[in-house]
């Protein structure tokens, strides 16, 4: 990374990272827990977790289509924008103790951090082809910041106003977005409008056809779903063992912790063993993470030790498919790529944090951890028969 302009990029697309996983961090930590206070059905605590992740599935084919008309920056401000408005309406959620108004201010949040998961596709298109992967690598680092910010300032900010819990989180989001806002106006990034590409986009169907192309949006969707529906339910299994909030918001830090340290090393073990190997080292540690969860309930040997495993397992699996992806397209056809696996991946997670809830308040902590056993299984098994089937074929 000797070009001076690429590593300027790199650290604001990372800094920029850093300011909206906090935003995300932050809304985690409490969106359960406010959603369970104010749900009378309770059942439908996650709920507001799950408008999230339907407006970030929602928001990706339109993002990508403001993106490549009026380039990544706009599309970015557009993004924080949003993100402020739906601070704006959990503030009136928790004010006038509106449940559905939560969910609103969810969907907004969730939006706006759609269009902000597009960071580690610009940062791709600015680097150069071997540095591809660690530039992702490294400007996904940007978000352990995240893990220090953003619960921290859930816990802090929630008692601003004594009579109103919760009201200084979403005050606490609006000074986030606002930064970010700042930060992305820093950024300058190729403009890829209008580019001309030596090799012209083939057919969505043929791209999709492609085996490669499907490994890294199933495997990247999964490795996040099994993510969310964990994480999501966290708070309300450490609050249900009597455990305080603050603690809840610590094991959500050091979760985060595992979410993104990993950057430091992630590309690097991706150039050198291939992103497919570092896909299934992830799944192998999220069958660690329910092993160690099942095994009991204590703060620090089960919560701490299994949400950190889980973050590890979700870097390696989302920094590994996103590679993968980013290698099995051409540059003409990223915008429409990009779009229907961000798509897959928050569809899926929609559906992985609606069920959280329910499963969580119907079965318990038990039943949601070997629930999750299955789509990480089921990554192992179409990785390794991609990786199978494709060492045949060069044989």
């Amino acid at each position: 990374m000797s070009n001076p302009e690429v590593r300027r990029n790199i650290m604001i697309l990372s800094l920029c990272v850093a300011l909206s996983a906090s935003a995300m961090s932050l809304i985690f930590t409490v969106a359960a827990v406010i959603g369970y206070s104010l749900a009378t059905d309770k059942s439908l605590s996650t709920l507001p977790v799950a408008f999230m992740m339907i407006a970030m599935m929602a928001m990706t084919a339109p993002s990508a289509m403001v993106m490549a008309k009026f380039g990544r920056r706009f599309g970015f401000w557009m993004g924080a924008g949003i993100a402020m408005m739906g601070a704006v309406s959990g503030m009136g959620a928790v004010y006038y103790g509106n449940f559905w108004l939560l969910c609103v201010a969810c969907a907004c949040i969730g939006a706006g951090n759609a269009i902000a998961m597009q960071y580690r596709f610009a940062a791709a298109e600015a680097a150069p082809a071997e540095f591809r992967a660690r530039a992702i690598s490294y400007t996904m680092l940007g978000g352990l910041a995240s893990a220090f910010i953003g619960p921290n300032l859930a816990s802090f900010a929630r008692n601003w106003f004594e009579t109103v819990p919760f009201l200084g989180t979403f005050v606490a989001l609006i000074g986030l977005q606002i930064l970010l806002v700042i930060a992305i106006g820093q950024l300058r990034l190729p403009d890829m409008r209008g580019r001309v590409h030596d090799e012209p986009a083939r057919p969505l169907k043929t791209v999709l056809g492609q085996p490669a192309v499907m490994v890294a949006i199933f495997a990247g969707a999964l490795g996040y779903a099994v993510m969310s529906f964990v994480m999501t339910a966290t708070p309300l299994a450490i609050l249900d063992c009597d455990y305080a909030f603050g603690d809840a918001a610590f094991i959500i830090q050091w979760h985060v912790v595992g979410m993104y340290a990993p950057g430091f090393f992630t590309g690097n073990l991706i150039k050198r063993f291939g992103a497919l190997k570092i896909i299934q080292v992830g799944a192998l540690l999220n069958f660690a993470c329910l092993a160690v969860g099942l095994s009991g309930q204590d703060l620090m040997g089960n919560f701490w030790i299994s949400l950190v495993l889980l973050g590890i397992a979700w870097n390696f699996m989302f920094v590994g498919a996103t590679t993968f992806l980013t290698e099995n397209y051409r540059p003409s056809e990223q915008a429409r790529v990009q779009a229907i696996n961000e798509f897959a991946v928050f569809g899926t997670v929609a559906v992985a944090s609606l069920s959280a809830g329910s499963i969580y308040a119907g079965s318990g902590w038990v039943t949601l951890l070997y629930s999750a056993a299955v789509p990480v299984g089921l990554v192992l098994v179409i990785v390794a028969g991609y990786a199978i089937r494709r060492k045949t074929q060069t044989v």
